[in-house]
Order: structure tokens, then C-alpha cells, then sequence
């Protein structure tokens, strides 16, 4: 029963992370017809092609599993806490402060027309659901909290200096730094790599995290 049970989480594992990858092929054309090749300067795209590519990994790799036993490397358990952690802040950020600055309608309008719903809403609920319940191990110490940082302060380096070039504007809101003051800016960086960091670490606790004082 309890092998029956465990290549049960794998199948239902690999479902949900093969979904994100799917819904890649349908969501991207979606999103080329509003804004061609500028949608890769969304944070959004970036992280969902991020998203799918790791997904693939462990969908591959949870197929392995049900045949030699054993579970995620700690490697590929990484970078899915990476890849999830960016999809949460995404719908997050959608939540709480797009959807706002749109106005009424601005939920459904940014959740579930066009490659929104898969971007915005499905691919983030996915990846949440197979990493919360069906990939909890090898467990995570709290240190690698900070390694989901990396894809935003990634993502921010590039954007911001070609803002700050005039190459681009946006494409959100917080990165228009001619449209506002410099303080205005500090205060969006840092407050959105301060929530960022909020979300990994309830990712990682919520997802059956090592405290620091466990071996």
C-alpha cells in the first residue's frame, strides 16, 4: 500500500508540473499577439519559461523515481523552490498591486483573460500544489531561502538599466524611474525584494523546511 501510495504522489506530481510545461505552448502565442517580442521584458513571461523548463526536470525525474526509488535532489529540489517561489510572487504581485492600480475588473482582466490564466493564475497554482504537497523532500535548510531571490535581483538587472537607458520604460509600474522620484524607486526595489524574500520564507516553512537546528 505504501509503494502504491507513493507512485501515486509521483503521478499526480509529474500531472501537475507536465501542466506548467504544457500550458507554456499555449499561453506564450497568446502573449507574442499583444506585445511580440517585448513580453520578454515581463517578469511574468521570464518566470513562467523558467517555470516550465524546471518543471520538465522534475516531472522527468519523479518518472525515475517510480522506478528506482528515492526522491528529488537536493539540486532539483533548489531550483523547483526557486521556480515556485517566482510564480508566487508573480500572482501575488497581481493581487495585491496590479489588479488594484487597474481598477474594477482588474482581477479578472489580469487572471483570466488570455495567457493570464495560465501565467497569472494556473502555472502559479500548479507548481504551489506539486512542491507544498507532492515534493517535500529532501527537506531545505532555512539558508536557501535567499537562493529565491536570485531570478528577481537577476530579473532587476537587467530591466532597471535599460530604464535608466531610456531603452525600454516599464514595463510595471515601479521600474518607470523617470515617472517618478528616486526615493519612490528605493522604496519599490526594496520593498519588493523584501516581500519576495517574505513568500520564499513561507514557501520554504509551509513546504516542510529544516529548522536551522535540526540535522
Amino acid at each position: 500500500m505504501k509503494k502504491f501510495l507513493d507512485t501515486c504522489r509521483r503521478l499526480l506530481s509529474i500531472a501537475l508540473n507536465l501542466f506548467v510545461l504544457c500550458a507554456e505552448p499555449i499561453a506564450l502565442p497568446l502573449s507574442w499577439e499583444m506585445g511580440q517580442a517585448q513580453i520578454f521584458t515581463y517578469y511574468t513571461e521570464d518566470s513562467n519559461i523558467f517555470a516550465a523548463a524546471v518543471c520538465t526536470l522534475v516531472a522527468l525525474w519523479q518518472l525515475r523515481c517510480i522506478f528506482t526509488g528515492g526522491e528529488l535532489p537536493v539540486w532539483l529540489k533548489k531550483l523547483k523552490f526557486m521556480a515556485t517561489s517566482c510564480l508566487l510572487l508573480t500572482f501575488l504581485t497581481v493581487v495585491l498591486v496590479l489588479a488594484p492600480m487597474v481598477g474594477e475588473g482588474g482581477l479578472y482582466l489580469l487572471l483570466w483573460t488570455s495567457s493570464t490564466r495560465y501565467h497569472h493564475l494556473l502555472n502559479p497554482l500548479a507548481a504551489l500544489l506539486s512542491y507544498l504537497l507532492l515534493e517535500r523532500e529532501p527537506h531545505l535548510p532555512r539558508s536557501d531561502v535567499r537562493w529565491a531571490l536570485l531570478p528577481t535581483l537577476a530579473y532587476a538587472a537587467v530591466i532597471l538599466p535599460l530604464n535608466i537607458l531610456r531603452v525600454i520604460v516599464g514595463p510595471y509600474p515601479f521600474f518607470e524611474v523617470y515617472h517618478q522620484p528616486v526615493y519612490v524607486s528605493v522604496l519599490w526595489a526594496v520593498g519588493l525584494l523584501g516581500v519576495n524574500y517574505l513568500y520564499a520564507w513561507l514557501l520554504w516553512r509551509l513546504g516542510g523546511g529544516r529548522p536551522r537546528s535540526a540535522r
